[in-house]
């Protein structure tokens, strides 16, 4: 018995590295300084950042800070997370804090939002470059920014409900996120489907701050929703709840 109760607290304490997702995304790093390469030519030698600096003129971006940005974000991504999951492994061991989630389930979760970061952030990299450079796209550059974030939106909100704790664990906590995590991902998602809908009737990059807006109303709301109605799951064991 006591060796099982060792094993589950070694195995609560377990925060792997998310090489899948860590290759995945570098992969993404990569394409985009691969894009970026291939359009340098066509890009001006100072892009306009669209913002107007104090003298009223708009602000420019180099060239080789715009063209390497995307890609630079992306690997410092996979960097504080890769060397996140090593000190957040340390830092439970030192103070003996256990983890609602299992190892596995982390390490799928931080895979799964290293791959969608990567893809997002290439994404739109892809689009502001062929923009800049003057190249054909099938709606405004705008547009499909505002779009790529309201299906990050959705595509984050799909993954909220598999952060299931571990099984056996039976808290307070524990049962009001069991409820709460399918709300919060209900509400993400649907701030994506709204954001996406405004931002393609109406031009401009503006609407993407709208989803900026909305999703920690969203998230907030979600962790609210147990908290509404019957609350007998606070009384009662996760067996019965």
């Amino acid at each position: 018995m006591a060796e099982s109760a060792t094993g589950n607290v070694a195995e609560q304490e377990q925060v792997p590295a998310p090489w899948t997702g860590v290759a995945v995304a570098s992969l993404a790093a990569l394409a985009g300084a691969g894009v970026s390469l291939w359009l340098w030519p066509e890009l001006p030698e100072m892009v306009p950042s669209g913002r107007a600096g104090l003298d009223g003129e708009p602000s420019l971006t180099p060239r080789w800070l715009f063209a390497a940005a995307m890609p630079g974000v992306i690997l410092l991504l996979v960097a504080v997370l890769a060397l996140g999951s090593r000190v957040g492994l340390r830092f439970q061991r030192s103070l003996q804090l256990p983890t609602p989630w299992s190892g596995r389930r982390v390490r799928v979760l931080m895979d799964l939002f290293l791959v969608l970061m990567g893809a997002f952030m290439l994404a739109v990299h892809v689009i502001v470059l062929h923009g800049e450079a003057g190249r054909d796209l099938p709606l405004s550059t705008e547009h499909l920014v505002v779009l790529l974030m309201a299906a990050f939106s959705v595509a984050l909100g799909l993954t909220v409900p598999l952060m299931r704790t571990r099984d056996g664990l039976d808290s307070v906590a524990v049962r009001w996120w069991e409820r709460a995590r399918w709300p919060v991902g209900v509400g993400l998602m649907l701030t994506g489907v709204v954001t996406g809908l405004v931002g393609l009737l109406v031009p401009g990059t503006l609407w993407s701050v709208l989803m900026g807006v909305l999703m920690m109303p969203a998230i907030l709301l979600g962790c609210a929703f147990p908290f509404v109605g019957d609350q007998s799951w606070r009384n009662e064991s996760r067996s019965k709840a």
